[in-house]
């Protein structure tokens, strides 16, 4: 393994004692020999969990004890700890393909100048099939995250943006961070084509609990726009060209459905029977027609469930 540069792969854990294993497993037969593992558990209270993790014997692993204190909390206190010059922070309940690590690294030995590598990727669990996230660019960056967070990055990056923002407890901080590394040290993402990470999905996450809360969204993207105002505002025309695209579909909407509309304000009881088979159309529509319109959510806190 001489010259081969250490990836520590980083895992933050609480109460995940159910698909640790797995996603450890996962990490073991990677093709990319010169590898760590660092499990940070983040204050567990399910008994199970705090036991296998007391007894496991996974090779090259160590276990990190902290108190609760959440994913970028968790992740930070593993990257302080490791040993690795890159990167990979890998949830818990996911997975990642056996060459994922190995793609992943010839990107940034190869490449200076690029500080973050991910891929496609596919779901598995509540819901399956190719994540439909856009490709990446600055643009789509500027608009949403769009990088989740099991991306191989540097370790003296990191460093440089003072780790993951741990004051954002209720989710996407990994979007901060990739603001923080593309537009505060200028750094750039590449995107292998290939699906080789596998996201968990669950009817009920950090994520979606995060999304159902409107405030709190709204709060938890006004900090990280204050926070990475150099980055929005070096991309301030995508911002408005979105916005007024926006805009042209609402007027697009209203003129199409303006009759239709006031018909329907003027029969009420027609409204209420379209309404009740509409409701029994969207339950039997396959869930995968409309996942690529959840994807963008999902996407938004990945960076921890």
């Amino acid at each position: 393994m001489e010259g081969l540069r250490k990836v520590s792969v980083v895992i933050p854990c609480f109460n995940g004692g159910a698909t640790i294993d797995e996603a450890i497993r996962s990490v073991h037969e990677q093709t990319y020999p010169n590898i760590e593992i660092v499990v940070v558990d983040d204050g567990s209270t399910d008994l199970c969990t705090i036991e296998l993790l007391k007894r496991s014997e996974w090779a090259n692993t160590r276990i990190v004890w902290k108190d609760n204190g959440g994913p970028a909390s968790a992740r930070n206190r593993g990257i302080a700890e490791s040993c690795g010059e890159y990167v990979l922070p890998l949830d818990a309940d996911d997975r990642i393909a056996a060459t994922y690590i190995e793609q992943a690294v010839a990107v940034l030995d190869a490449r200076a100048d690029v500080g973050v590598v991910y891929c496609k990727a596919m779901r598995f669990g509540a819901d399956s099939g190719l994540w439909m996230l856009p490709d990446y660019s600055e643009r789509e960056l500027t608009i949403d995250n769009v990088i989740f967070v099991t991306s191989l990055f540097r370790k003296a990056d990191w460093t440089a943006v003072e780790g993951f923002s741990e004051t954002l407890k209720h989710g996407v901080e990994d979007y901060d961070f990739w603001l923080k590394i593309v537009g505060g040290l200028n750094r750039a993402v590449v995107q292998l084509d290939e699906p080789l990470f596998f996201y968990r999905v669950q009817d009920v996450s950090r994520t979606t609990q995060f999304n159902g809360q409107r405030p709190i969204v709204v709060t938890t993207y006004a900090d990280i726009f204050r926070n990475n105002i150099a980055f929005f505002a070096r991309n301030a025309e995508y911002i408005f060209e979105h916005r007024f695209g926006i805009y042209d579909e609402l007027v697009r909407y209203r003129a199409r459905y303006a009759r239709f509309d006031a018909l329907m304000d003027r029969h009420v009881r027609v409204r209420r029977v379209l309404s009740g088979l509409w409701a029994v159309v969207c339950r039997v529509i396959d869930s995968r027609l409309v996942s690529g319109l959840r994807d963008r959510v999902r996407a938004v806190g990945s960076g921890g469930k």
